[in-house]
């Protein structure tokens, strides 16, 4: 059964660590590791990955460090702890990234590092720019659009622009229902904001990320998945540094998460995308 909560969540990050991003919905959450959470849709692609459905307990360091080409390495969140560097600028210097064993929240962003390794060492530098200009207790508007997306961030791979339209303009049933024989033959959303998982996890109405275009070739959804994911990456990468999407206001799309196509089992039936408190109409 779903929760009922607030229609959106927001995310903001402390000066030291990114801690406080969940609080809200920790009590909330499973504490115990369970590999029947990656039987379902959008968890079961990270189960095609990493064959998480078949590891019996919270995976440790040397698990999450067995591939030796991401460049960056998962520490214990002790050693930020006993610095003064922010979490971001802990990255940039040290190639590690803080992680709290056994905790949703952090597995969740390692996993989107080893999937998008190049567009998240993007996002660190993007931080790091700012950092460096206006220092880490003043945020600018760009480390507060990163974190955002970093945080509820979902990409949107399309090879034709019909679907992305229909959803710039709220135009739900029409790209949920109308054209739903379209997802995973031309569209496919990808989860890149780790909070997106774990509040996944016990999903509630009004569950919404904030999505990013990506346009590939009409053949890659005949492509596996890693070749997938090595193009997708390169191409957020340019997205981030060669365009600077998040620069400005405008780049981030609501996407109401329980209405992608197979995320949840209610979104089966039509009527599910008539409930405007959720799927609200396009402001005028």
């Amino acid at each position: 059964m779903l929760d009922i909560r607030p229609k959106s969540a927001h995310f903001a990050t402390s000066g030291k660590k990114n801690t406080t991003t969940t609080r809200r919905f920790a009590q909330h959450l499973p504490q115990e590791w369970s590999s029947d959470a990656f039987l379902r849709p959008p968890f079961s692609w990270l189960d095609d990955l990493y064959a998480l459905c078949c590891i019996k307990t919270w995976p440790d360091f040397n698990w999450l460090n067995a591939d030796a080409s991401l460049p960056v390495r998962f520490v214990s969140q002790q050693m930020l702890d006993e610095q003064t560097l922010c979490y971001e600028s802990f990255i940039h210097t040290y190639e590690q990234v803080p992680t709290r064993p056994q905790n949703w929240h952090d597995l969740f962003n390692a996993l989107i590092w080893k999937q998008f390794p190049r567009s998240k060492s993007a996002l660190n530098r993007l931080h790091m720019t700012d950092i460096n200009a206006v220092g880490s207790n003043q945020r600018t508007p760009r480390r507060n659009r990163i974190t955002h997306f970093d945080e509820c961030g979902v990409l949107l791979i399309y090879s034709t622009d019909e679907i992305p339209n229909l959803l710039k303009q709220h135009e739900w049933h029409g790209a949920f229902v109308d054209r739903r024989s379209d997802w995973g033959t031309r569209v496919q959303a990808l989860v890149f904001g780790h909070a997106n998982y774990e509040m996944l996890l016990k999903p509630y109405l009004g569950l919404t990320g904030k999505w990013l275009g990506i346009q590939v070739p009409k053949d890659y959804f005949s492509w596996d998945n890693k070749q997938q994911l090595a193009y997708v990456d390169e191409k957020l990468l340019e997205r981030l540094e060669q365009q600077n999407c998040l620069g400005e206001r405008g780049a981030l799309w609501p996407l109401p998460l329980l209405g992608v196509p197979g995320w949840w089992p209610d979104n089966e039936q039509a009527a599910f995308y008539a409930n405007q408190n959720y799927f609200m109409p396009k402001r005028k």
